[in-house]
C-alpha cells in the first residue's frame, strides 16, 4: 500500500507518522532517507503576513531516493496559530511506488476527492498504523469525462486538450479560479489522454504530468510540468514564463473526431453498424469477412473461429476491420468478431463460410502399352450419376415428343377451322371481319405456335431439307448460322403446353440441365415449376422465364416465402444470354435466407447470402433491380412502400447493363431429382418495368 507521512510545525518540532503496512520503503534505511527528503518538501509560505490570502497547496512530484523513483502527492495548508502566537501548518504526503500507479486514480482526483487528507493535528507524535485504504481504492472507478469543468470555464470541453499541448514548464495564472476548479481542470485533461496517448493507458501516463496549484518561493520549478501562479505571492513574477497566461484562456489547436466526441460525450460502448455476412466460395478462393463498430473511444477488434459447440478461439494477429482467410478448409467453418473499448465490448453474430470443392476433370492418358480389356470394360461402365442424367434426358425427350404431337394436332384443327371460316366469309362477303373473329376466338398461344409451325414447314418444303431456307430477318438483316440454329432449337427447349399460356412477350428458357419444367400465367401471377441444380462457378442450371429488358427498374413480389427444400432458389434474374456461363445477376430467397449471385463479363462467379432478419414463414418478399448509372443493383424488402429507405441494396453486386439483356424470373431446386414451385405476383405497380425517358 502507499506510504503516508504527516508533518506539522509545533513547539516540539516535526511530528511524523507512517503506515504500518507500506510497501514503498522496504528497509529502515530507505524509510529514513524518504522521511528526510519529505521533510525538505514540508514548507508553507504564510501569505497573510504580506497581505495575501491563505490557501491549501496541492502538488504532485516525482522524487528519486537512492536510485528508486517514488511519486509523491502533497497537501500543505495553514493550521492557525499555536499557544505562543506563532503560525503553524500541516504537510501531509502520500507516496506511491510505480507498481501502485495503474490501479489508482489520477493525482488530481486523489488530491481533490480522497477523504483521508488530514486537515488538523492535535495528537502527540506517533506512527499511523492499520489505515483503511478502501476509500483510496474506490476513487479508481471515478470518471472525469465528458469535460464539464472545461465546458463551464471556457465554453468548450475540447479545450482540455490545450493543457496537454502546452510545453513542459508552462505557467498559468489562476487568480480567478478556486483550487477545486483547478484540480477539476487538471483531472479532466489527464483523462483525455485515453484517446490522445498512443498506449491508451491514461492512468499510468497521468503520473508523468507533475504540477502544483500554487508556486511557493522555496519551490524548485524543475519539479513541475504545470505551474500555477497567484498574483498575491511575492515570487509570482519570478516564476512567470514569457508565455504565461490565464488557465481559463487555454485553447486546443488540433483535435480528431474521436477526441472531440470523447471530450463532449464521454465514453460510449461499441455497437455494430456492419456485421460479417455468410459466404459461399469455391476451393482455392480467399474469403473476406468485414465488420465495423462505432463507439467512443474507437473500438478495437478481435476475430475468432467458432467450433460446432459454440466455443470461440482467438485468431492471432487478426485485429482489424477485415478478416482475410487465404486458404479456408473445405466444408463449413464459422467466424465472429468482438469489438471493445473502455466502455464495454460487443460480439457479432456468427458468420458461416461454405467452401465447395473445385471440379477436377480426369485427364485422358495416351496408351503406352498393350491393350488391357479389363481397363476398357471399366472405362465403359456408367456411374450412378451418368445413369441418373440419362434418365432425366430421356424424360425431357419424351416431354418434347408429346409437345410436338399436341402441336401437330392443333395445327390440323386450326387449318380445318380456318378453311370453314374463310368459306363462310366468302359467301357473305365478310372476309375481313371473319378473319378478325377467327383470331379472336383462338387462344393467342395456339395461333402463335401454329404460325411458327406453318412457317417452319413452309421453309423446309421450299428448301427440301431440315434447315431453314430464309436466312434474313424481317428487317432485311442477315441471320448468321449460330443464330439460325438457336432459333430452330427454341421449340425443343420450351416446356410442355399449359392451360394458362405466358403473355406474348414472355419466353420460357431452359439453361443447362433442367427437368420437369413448366411455366403458367394464371391471372396476375407467374407460376414456375422445375428441377435444376442452380448456379455454380462452372455453369448454371436454372429455369428462366424472361423477356427483353426495356426499362430502368424491375420489381417483383413473392407472396409467400416458403419452400419444400432448403436448396430452393426462387427470384428475379437479368442475363445476357442463355449460355450456361453468361454474365447475369440474380437475387432471390429460400425460406431462411436471401441469396445474391453474379457473373461478370470476365466469367468470374460471385455468390453471397445473408440471413433474413426476423424471418417468418409465408412472409411477403419484394425483389427489385434498380438501374443506377450504367449498372443494375439488386435489393430486397419486406415493406411494400416504394420509399428507398425500406429497401436493402447490395451495391457490391451491381452488373453493367447492356442492350441485349433478358430480364425475368428464375427457379432452381438444388438437384435434378427434386422439383419445386415458385409464384411471382403481378401486384401493379409492384411488378413493372419503368420506361426510360
Amino acid at each position: 500500500m502507499p506510504q503516508q507521512l504527516i508533518y506539522t510545525s509545533s513547539p516540539r518540532g516535526i511530528v511524523a507518522g507512517r503506515s504500518g503496512h507500506c510497501t514503498v520503503a522496504r528497509s529502515a534505511a530507505m524509510r529514513e532517507a524518504l522521511m528526510l527528503h519529505l521533510e525538505k518538501l514540508s514548507y508553507y509560505q504564510h501569505l497573510s503576513l504580506s497581505g495575501g490570502q491563505e490557501r491549501p497547496i496541492c502538488a504532485c512530484r516525482v522524487v528519486d531516493i537512492r536510485g528508486s523513483r517514488f511519486h509523491v502527492l502533497s497537501r500543505i495548508q495553514d493550521s492557525g496559530l499555536d499557544f505562543t502566537g506563532r503560525t503553524n501548518f500541516i504537510a501531509h504526503h502520500l507516496v506511491l511506488a510505480p507498481e501502485e500507479l495503474r490501479p489508482s486514480a489520477t493525482p488530481p482526483v486523489i488530491l481533490r476527492d480522497w477523504p483521508g487528507w488530514v486537515k488538523s493535528w492535535t495528537k502527540e507524535p506517533q506512527l499511523l498504523e492499520q489505515e483503511d485504504w478502501s476509500s483510496l481504492a474506490a476513487l479508481a472507478g471515478r470518471t472525469c469525462v465528458p469535460a464539464q469543468t472545461w465546458q463551464r470555464v471556457t465554453g468548450d470541453p475540447v479545450n482540455g486538450y490545450g493543457l496537454l499541448e502546452a510545453r513542459a514548464g508552462a505557467s498559468f495564472r489562476v487568480d480567478d479560479q478556486p483550487d477545486e476548479t483547478v484540480l477539476g481542470l487538471f483531472a479532466e485533461s489527464l483523462e483525455l489522454l485515453e484517446v490522445r496517448d498512443p498506449r491508451r493507458d491514461f492512468r499510468a501516463a497521468a503520473w508523468k504530468y507533475t504540477f502544483t496549484t500554487s508556486m511557493q518561493e522555496q519551490d524548485n520549478p524543475a519539479d513541475f510540468r504545470w505551474r500555477c501562479i497567484h498574483s498575491d505571492n511575492p515570487a509570482a513574477n519570478r516564476f512567470a514564463t514569457p508565455d504565461c497566461r490565464a488557465l481559463s484562456a487555454v485553447r486546443a489547436t488540433k483535435c480528431t473526431g474521436e477526441e472531440t466526441a470523447f471530450a463532449c460525450a464521454g465514453r460510449q460502448p461499441p455497437r455494430f453498424v456492419a456485421e460479417p455476412l455468410d459466404m459461399q466460395i469455391t476451393e482455392g478462393e480467399a474469403a473476406r469477412f468485414q465488420a465495423r463498430a462505432e463507439g467512443v473511444p474507437n473500438p478495437g477488434y478481435q476475430w475468432f473461429s467458432v467450433d460446432r459447440a459454440g466455443n470461440g478461439q482467438t485468431l492471432a494477429g487478426e485485429n482489424g476491420l477485415e478478416l482475410v482467410i487465404a486458404n479456408p478448409p473445405l466444408g463449413l467453418s464459422r467466424y465472429m468478431v468482438r469489438a471493445g473499448n473502455s466502455a464495454g465490448d460487443i460480439t457479432s453474430k456468427v458468420a458461416t463460410l461454405s467452401v465447395e470443392q473445385k471440379i477436377r476433370l480426369q485427364q485422358t492418358r495416351a496408351a503406352t502399352g498393350p491393350h488391357n480389356p479389363a481397363e476398357t470394360a471399366a472405362a465403359h461402365q456408367k456411374s450412378a450419376e451418368d445413369i441418373e442424367s440419362q434418365r432425366h434426358r430421356l424424360q425431357a425427350e419424351q416431354a418434347q415428343e408429346q409437345f410436338h404431337k399436341r402441336l401437330r394436332r392443333n395445327k390440323i384443327l386450326v387449318t380445318i377451322l380456318t378453311i370453314v371460316v374463310v368459306a363462310v366469309a366468302s359467301v357473305f362477303g365478310w372476309n375481313k371481319l371473319a378473319s378478325k373473329k377467327s383470331f379472336e376466338t383462338l387462344p393467342l398461344a395456339s395461333i402463335q405456335k401454329t404460325q411458327e409451325t406453318n412457317n417452319l414447314s413452309k421453309e423446309q418444303a421450299e428448301s427440301g431439307s431440315n434447315s431453314p431456307a430464309n436466312t434474313n430477318r424481317a428487317d432485311g438483316t442477315k441471320i448468321d448460322s449460330d443464330e439460325s440454329n438457336h432459333n430452330r432449337n427454341i421449340p425443343a427447349n420450351l416446356p410442355p403446353e399449359t392451360t394458362y399460356p405466358l403473355p406474348p412477350e414472355w419466353t420460357p428458357m431452359v439453361i443447362g440441365k433442367v427437368a420437369n419444367a413448366t411455366a403458367e400465367f394464371p391471372p396476375r401471377k407467374f407460376v414456375l415449376s422445375a428441377a435444376a441444380e442452380g448456379f455454380a462457378a462452372n455453369g448454371d442450371n436454372v429455369f428462366f422465364v424472361c423477356k427483353p429488358n426495356d426499362g430502368t427498374e424491375f420489381i417483383a413480389t413473392i407472396p409467400k416465402v416458403n419452400s419444400d427444400s432448403a436448396a430452393r432458389r426462387g427470384g428475379i434474374m437479368i442475363r445476357e444470354s442463355r449460355e450456361t456461363n453468361s454474365p447475369f445477376l440474380f437475387i432471390g430467397a429460400s425460406f431462411e435466407r436471401i441469396f445474391v449471385y453474379r457473373r461478370d463479363g470476365k466469367r468470374e462467379f460471385f455468390p453471397s447470402g445473408c440471413e433474413i432478419p426476423n424471418m417468418k414463414r409465408d412472409q411477403t418478399l419484394y425483389l427489385r433491380f434498380d438501374l443506377q448509372g450504367n449498372s443494375f443493383t439488386p435489393a430486397y424488402s419486406f415493406d411494400s412502400k416504394v420509399d428507398f429507405r425500406a429497401w436493402t441494396f447490395f451495391t457490391n453486386f451491381a452488373i453493367s447493363a447492356t442492350q441485349q439483356m433478358l430480364i425475368g424470373f428464375a427457379l432452381s431446386s438444388g438437384n435434378l431429382s427434386n422439383r419445386v414451385t415458385a409464384q411471382f405476383v403481378d401486384m401493379s405497380p409492384r411488378l413493372k418495368t419503368t420506361k426510360k425517358n
